[in-house]
């Protein structure tokens, strides 16, 4: 018996994930991959990564088949690394190792990271699938914390392990930031990246999120919203789409789940504010991040509009209807309607408005709302006599 799907509709805004997806396609990509756990993701980027490799494989079987096995896996090896590929470097498996893909590298190196004490967590490709869209990815990305110093024996460990680990002495000095390493068996490639030293790395490890694949082992992901926060830094310095679209799939996967409060927070620090408004527009959470802050505002509301009755200036329209009039913005407490309503007074533009329990009824803040109520909360937060609310 078929599924039966509802009609699906996209917000005004919305985008493709490319320009030759047609919008139902997309609109129900996502719906289907919504239904996925993040491992369940992880196995079809997997499968897709496997079989693009196969694919490889069989191509260069057709056209390289006079060369030697030893000349054969250097070619392979020469081609899916490119300029990566070390010098002289003869992958040691076998058409069955060579297919292995990158989320399976990231279980090799969990044990090993975790018996030399290392926090780290997976960032880039691989946590894009897991949290979005289902593609193909060349390489692992990890970041992990540790001291320059204990690098020299990390790499001894890796070499025991079957990697090429390259760079050692750049690493310990501080001229690379990263150890690109090569598992000889598979022809599989880990950045594994030094983190910097500074309070919004240590949150990202400490937000880091733990999931156990289908062999019993686990790896650590970065979050979600801290994913998004570094595709948009990276997306910036190097202007790549596809660092946008892979923050599109995130979004468009995660929906509700993502914690948009934390990601405007964040974003503000790195002058990308403008960035994540037209990406949660064209994913279509818009709304979703819309009503995140003004349920996460609403006690700040509250707090104004009960100092502006405690300094006496509020005044009453009707007997029913009670408003707290600022420089920029007005609440209106209407105890017949039982609604509680924020207007700009900028195009006389409401912001937000609730029911009398605080749910919310409507929301729609624009970015320099979202940055005065930011400093509004502050000064609520830092003066014992705070100003009204405007």
């Amino acid at each position: 018996m078929a599924t039966q799907i509802l009609p699906l509709s996209a917000p005004p805004g919305y985008r493709t994930q490319a320009e030759d997806t047609g919008l139902e396609t997309d609109l129900l990509c996502f719906h289907l991959l919504r239904q996925k756990t993040v491992i369940e993701r992880l196995q079809m980027g997997a499968q897709l990564t496997r079989s693009a490799r196969q694919f490889s494989l069989n191509g260069f079987h057709q056209r390289f088949s006079h060369l030697s096995p030893q000349q054969f896996a250097r070619k392979i090896a020469e081609a899916w690394l490119q300029e990566y590929c070390p010098p002289n470097y003869i992958p040691g498996g076998s058409d069955l190792t060579w297919i292995q893909d990158s989320i399976q590298l990231a279980a090799d190196l969990h044990p090993i990271l975790e018996a030399e004490n290392i926090p780290y967590y997976v960032t880039g490709g691989v946590a894009a699938i897991a949290y979005g869209e289902s593609r193909t990815t060349q390489d692992l990305d990890i970041v992990m914390f540790l001291a320059r110093d204990g690098l020299p024996a990390l790499a001894n460990t890796l070499e025991q392990a079957g990697f090429y680990v390259p760079g050692v002495e750049d690493a310990v000095s501080g001229q690379l930031q990263t150890l690109q390493i090569t598992q000889i068996d598979t022809i599989s490639r880990a950045d594994l990246v030094i983190a910097d030293e500074d309070e919004y790395e240590r949150l990202k490890l400490a937000r880091r999120q733990s999931y156990r694949l289908m062999n019993e082992t686990s790896i650590y992901l970065i979050s979600p919203e801290d994913l998004v926060i570094s595709k948009l830094r990276w997306g910036q310095r190097i202007q790549s789409q596809k660092q946008w679209r892979d923050v599109l799939g995130i979004l468009k996967a995660q929906q509700e789940s993502l914690n948009y409060e934390y990601l405007h927070s964040w974003i503000a620090k790195f002058d990308l504010s403008e960035a994540l408004e037209q990406v949660t527009l064209e994913a279509g959470v818009r709304t979703i991040a819309d009503q995140q802050w003004a349920t996460a505002i609403y006690p700040i509301l509250r707090r104004a509009f009960a100092i502006a009755q405690q300094r006496n200036r509020t005044t009453h329209a009707s007997p029913n209807l009670e408003i707290a009039d600022g420089k920029r913005y007005v609440l209106m407490q209407d105890d017949a309607a039982e609604i509680f309503t924020v207007l700009a007074k900028t195009g006389d533009r409401e912001i937000a408005r609730y029911d009398s329990q605080g749910h919310v009824l409507q929301a729609s803040p624009s970015l320099q709302t979202r940055q005065d109520w930011q400093t509004i909360a502050q000064q609520l937060a830092d003066t014992t006599h705070p100003q009204s609310s405007e």
